[in-house]
């Protein structure tokens, strides 16, 4: 498997947009970029002109306002293997978490939300695949999420796999949890991938954050079931959402 093409959607204008998270999404040329299509706010292109020195093509399409239905018809019609989302923090919040939320819940195509507070942060200076979260719980959809992330094996440092624990467990429980840490573990190792894994308690989306932290992430993935029961899925979805909201770093979701 490969991506081919993207689309990168932003409200950022030229002066703002801080090129190292362009960079790092051109790292995916490792893995078969051809091709990025830019939804944009402002008419810039000077710096999507450096593109060509990677041999890769690109278009531009300007909207006075990003919408979520206009986002999800351009990547459907362009045939995109990944939506990058680049939201301005300045953006009033109700309307970028709206935004966020409705493209997550609409979505067949794996979202990369770059959260960017326009500091430069830290993980914006790594390699967007350097050190990488990844929330799992065994569900169909996160290892869904864990095969996907495999199509960047190459791009990848470390992996942390994070499990979070929201119940008190049985004997069975625990020695469950801990089959399925090694086996996923040694399943990544097998691959030549650097992994670890982590138990944490209380809250899913406090709780991946906060692993994001301790290990310095560059980068959470989570799977989402898109196929349930909508107001189950809503449910279970709410996790996804303040993640994907509250991060400061980049957060891949990945539908299944």
């Amino acid at each position: 498997m490969s991506v081919k093409k993207i689309l990168y959607a932003t409200n950022f204008n030229a002066q703002d947009l801080t090129t190292s998270l362009i960079e790092n999404t051109l790292a995916m040329r490792q893995v078969g970029l051809e091709e990025v299509v830019f939804l944009q706010v402002a008419p810039f292109e000077g710096w999507i002109q450096a593109l060509s020195e990677y041999n890769i093509k690109y278009k531009t399409l300007v909207e006075q306002k990003l919408f979520s239905s206009r986002i999800l018809s351009v990547a459907t019609k362009e045939s995109v293997s990944v939506i990058v989302l680049n939201l301005d923090r300045k953006t009033r919040k109700a309307v970028r978490n709206s935004l966020i939320k409705n493209i997550i819940k609409r979505s067949s195509i794996p979202i990369l939300i770059i959260n960017d507070n326009g500091h430069g942060q830290e993980a914006t200076r790594k390699e967007l695949f350097e050190n990488v979260v990844i929330a799992m719980d065994w569900s169909p959809a996160a290892g869904n999420a864990l095969t996907h992330l495999f199509i960047f094996e190459k791009m990848l440092g470390s992996l942390e796999v994070v499990n979070v624990i929201n119940d008190k467990l049985t004997i069975k429980d625990i020695r469950e949890l801990r089959e399925n840490l090694a086996k996923t573990r040694k399943g990544c190792l097998d691959r030549g991938i650097d992994a670890e894994s982590h138990v944490y308690a209380g809250k899913t989306s406090e709780e991946i954050i906060t692993a994001a932290k301790d290990y310095r992430a560059s980068l959470i993935v989570l799977g989402i079931n898109s196929n349930m029961n909508i107001f189950k899925n809503l449910f279970k979805q709410s996790s996804s959402y303040k993640i994907a909201e509250k991060a400061d770093i980049p957060v891949l979701v990945v539908p299944w």
